[in-house]
C-alpha cells in the first residue's frame, strides 16, 4: 500500500495515498514530503527515515573515500 508523507511544522504524518484526502491536508497547511510503499502508517514513517539516513550516508562515505586521495595529492604538490 502506498502512503503520502506530509509535514506541518514539526508534525510528520503518513496517510493512505488518496488524492482527495491529500488535497484536504494540503489545504489545511501540510506540505507534501514523499510517497512511500509500506504496510501501515508506522512503517511508512520508518521507510522515510531510512531514505533520509541513506541520503546522508552516501555523501559522507564519498567524502571519507576522497580524503586520502586529496591528502596524497596535496602532499605531492607541495613537496
Amino acid at each position: 500500500m502506498d502512503f503520502y508523507i506530509l509535514k506541518k511544522q514539526q508534525e510528520v504524518i503518513a496517510i493512505p495515498a488518496d488524492e482527495q484526502s491529500c488535497k484536504q491536508y494540503l489545504n489545511s497547511g501540510y506540505f507534501y514530503i514523499d510517497k512511500v510503499a509500506a504496510c501501515n502508517e508506522t512503517n511508512a514513517l520508518k521507510v522515510l527515515q531510512a531514505k533520509q539516513a541513506k541520503a546522508l550516508k552516501i555523501p559522507l562515505v564519498l567524502a571519507l573515500l576522497a580524503l586520502p586521495i586529496v591528502t596524497f595529492a596535496w602532499y605531492n604538490l607541495t613537496s
